[in-house]
């Protein structure tokens, strides 16, 4: 009998793998596979009193949305048990479906939202390694490389056979400037010091995808619209027709896949956020 076949999926908010990395979650959890997704950051945006939420009460409401998604991606009731990892000598909150082998980890490093901040921390970690992102539930801070270091733990400890993550083109086709500095950050802990890429790395489009033909069909399409269907509730800032023209694509260009031993070179027009 084989081991398991292990995939970590890297996102920056709660909610790109649902939409942009969707129906793939979804089926490694339906395979049994050891599936790990990884929040890059909290999600949050500033607290905004006209609608009497944000930081990280809007963090936890997303993650509420994230345990009732995942729930019916796996077909079980939506147990969900919290364990502190020890990664890279941080601790780092995560997340296990009862009767499952899927595993949710956050960082709750500050997000780019709003007019309030448009370039979030992954960007000033990225473009300034002596940069300390705070998590805004107050563990302990991290620059450039100590986060790497924590990607680069998480992949150790989890030894997938291959990880997604978002474009690291993607600001060239207006993506969102946290998608574009999270995968920048997951390809850098996925390179040895050549730049060769070490694990198998696909990168998936993000908002591009509006304005692309449906290529998901079927089980599949509708599997990936009852998943958000559950999440969406949760997150005040959605409704019912939120992304709904999206539940019929996904997009992981052959170009953007990076098998073991790829050069790995990071694109020198990210330089705006």
């Amino acid at each position: 009998m084989g081991t398991l076949t292990t995939t970590v999926t890297f996102c920056a908010h709660q909610d790109d793998d649902l939409l942009f990395m969707n129906p793939d979650v979804a089926s490694d959890i339906q395979a049994g596979y050891d599936v790990w997704v990884v929040y890059l950051t909290a999600g949050d945006i500033p607290f905004r009193p006209n609608k009497l939420y944000g930081g990280l009460e809007y963090s936890y409401l997303r993650l509420q949305g994230l345990r009732a998604a995942y729930a019916r991606a796996a077909g079980v009731p939506s147990d969900w048990v919290h364990e502190e990892l020890s990664l890279a000598s941080r601790p780092v909150a995560t997340n296990v479906l009862a009767g499952t082998n899927l595993r949710l980890v956050f960082t709750f490093i500050h997000a780019a939202a709003g007019p309030e901040d448009g370039c979030g921390d992954l960007w000033r970690m990225w473009h300034d390694p002596a940069f300390l992102a705070q998590p805004i539930d107050c563990r302990p801070a991290y620059d450039k490389a100590t986060f790497i270091d924590l990607l680069r733990a998480i992949l150790a400890t989890a030894g997938p056979d291959y990880i997604r993550s978002q474009s690291t083109i993607g600001h060239r086709f207006g993506d969102h400037v946290d998608h574009v500095s999270g995968a920048l950050l997951v390809a850098d802990a996925d390179a040895d010091a050549e730049g060769r890429t070490l694990i198998q790395r696909d990168e998936y489009t993000g908002y591009a995808i509006r304005g692309m033909p449906d290529n998901v069909f079927g089980y599949w399409r509708d599997e990936k619209a009852a998943i958000w269907n559950e999440y969406w509730p949760h997150d005040p800032e959605l409704n019912g027709t939120a992304w709904q023209e999206v539940m019929g694509r996904e997009y992981s260009p052959q170009d953007r896949r990076f098998a073991p031993g790829a050069p790995w070179v990071p694109p020198g027009d990210f330089t705006t956020c």
